[in-house]
């Protein structure tokens, strides 16, 4: 099973479509990194987002470094984007993004998105 990983700009869509109950009642996993969630979700519909199924997941030392180093190597990245595309190399994620330059960056990384 592939574990979904989001960008804030993927939710923040299937909100505004009244999207979101369907989303996550489709049997699929979505998760976010906890750095992410902080940032940009939390204060906001987070609890809500919780509730219907939205994991919440913490990234590994070694990720953490990847998405720093990213970071420095992509300014036009936030960080909290970043952190969504380490995630999302793990086995069996796949980055999930409305965002251009992060879904280009994850194309241009040389692994796939089920390795």
């Amino acid at each position: 099973m592939i574990i979904l990983v989001s960008d804030t700009s993927v939710l923040i869509d299937l909100e505004r479509g009244g999207l979101l109950e369907p989303a996550f009642s489709c049997g699929l996993t979505m998760v976010v990194p906890d750095l992410l969630y902080a940032r940009e979700l939390e204060a906001d519909n987070g609890p809500l987002l919780r509730a219907l199924g939205l994991g919440v997941v913490a990234l590994h030392p070694d990720e953490v470094e990847f998405a720093q180093e990213l970071r420095k190597k992509q300014p036009g990245l936030s960080l909290p984007d970043c952190f969504a595309l380490s995630c999302a190399r793990r086995q069996d994620h796949a980055l999930v993004s409305g965002d251009k330059l992060l879904r280009l960056e994850a194309q241009a990384q040389p692994f796939s998105a089920t390795s």
